[in-house]
């Protein structure tokens, strides 16, 4: 599937919240972001808990090889305060967390200014997200919780920034059930009915968060 989407033009976000030491990192890294056999996706999912260490790998082949590393920082799920937001040095975790990764933004700065060293800033946390992009300013945000987990458009754009009196950008917002499997998706009899349903979803997607990012 992954051969197929780099075949058609696209960017693969593999959503794999990988996090280990040592050479097990550097095999997480090697099967996700790198070449064949592993899947040789753009960018990588990953959970930062076991320490700065279990990063590095990562950080280290998307340099070398151009691709992105998203860090799991403030995640979209109703649970996720209960280790997020616990305070350390009078500042909850996700906001150490950000300050951690901020001079590790430089290493995979794009042409665009934009960095590949991306944070996950859940939509269904806009405020967090505001703070969470003064503390990161370079860093791509990779949004989940717009669509079905309830977060609109406007909050899912919230850590997003004005750039140059145009559309607003800084990140990618992922829909995935609510694109999947809209309600025409599921009543669909055909081939023909579940791939319209599918793609008039994406296209209202699309038409919301275009709208959303206009100034």
């Amino acid at each position: 599937l992954c051969a197929y989407a780099k075949q058609e033009g696209m960017l693969v976000l593999l959503d794999a919240k990988r996090g280990d030491i040592g050479t097990t990192a550097e095999g997480y890294a090697r099967a996700t972001i790198g070449g064949a056999p592993g899947f040789g996706a753009d960018a990588v999912t990953v959970n930062p808990y076991m320490g700065k260490d279990t990063l590095e790998p990562f950080i280290t082949r998307a340099e070398a090889e151009g691709k992105g590393v998203a860090v799991l920082v403030r995640t979209s799920n109703p649970g996720a305060g209960d280790f997020q937001d616990l305070q350390v040095g009078g500042a909850p975790v996700w906001r150490r967390v950000a300050e951690i990764l901020a001079p590790e933004c430089a290493r995979l700065r794009g042409a665009s200014g934009w960095s590949g060293l991306m944070a996950v800033a859940g939509a269904t946390y806009p405020e967090e997200a505001r703070v969470l992009r003064e503390a990161m300013p370079e860093a791509l945000f990779l949004v989940p919780g717009y669509g079905a987990q309830g977060a609109s458009a406007a909050d899912a754009v919230a850590g997003f920034v004005q750039a140059g009196g145009k559309m607003r950008e800084g990140g990618v917002v992922s829909s995935s059930r609510a694109v999947l499997y809209p309600p025409a998706a599921q009543a669909a009899k055909t081939i023909a009915e579940w791939r319209a349903a599918i793609g008039d979803a994406m296209a209202a997607a699309a038409s919301e968060l275009r709208a959303a990012c206009t100034p």
